[in-house]
């Protein structure tokens, strides 16, 4: 059964500076939320990270790599199939190459690889 998104029915208000309010526009614009999830996520404690444009197009990158190196397996597998002999070529451990990279992709994306570390519970606002 799909959830139901929340529906906020009480209104909380406040005075900013326009300094403030400027950057909290910023910061939820970078993030790609409104300024209210972005109040409502920091007070309950939610991490506001954002993720440099860098760090997506080595993604992406890193996507295109991981779709030919499984292109250039699925040719070798499949010309061994047919009793061909296919070019010579390194011996390459494709799994692992693979599982590497989509490791890579989520450190660029996530900023970790996996493992629980104590840097991953700090705040990334800037004072």
């Amino acid at each position: 059964m799909p959830v139901k998104p929340k529906q906020y029915i009480v209104r909380f208000e406040m005075l900013l500076t326009k300094e403030i309010l400027e950057h909290w526009q910023a910061l939820a614009d970078k993030v790609g939320i409104s300024k209210a999830e972005l109040v409502r996520r920091s007070m309950a404690g939610c991490r506001i990270k954002t993720i440099p444009e860098a760090n997506w197009q080595c993604c992406w990158e890193l996507l295109k790599i991981s779709t030919s190196i499984s292109q250039i397996a699925q040719a070798q597998e499949s010309a061994i199939n047919q009793g061909l002999t296919p070019p010579p070529i390194n011996p390459i451990p494709f799994q692992e190459l693979a599982t590497e990279i989509s490791r890579l992709r989520a450190q660029l994306i996530l900023g970790t690889d996996g493992a629980n570390n104590e840097a991953e519970n700090t705040d990334d606002w800037e004072n």
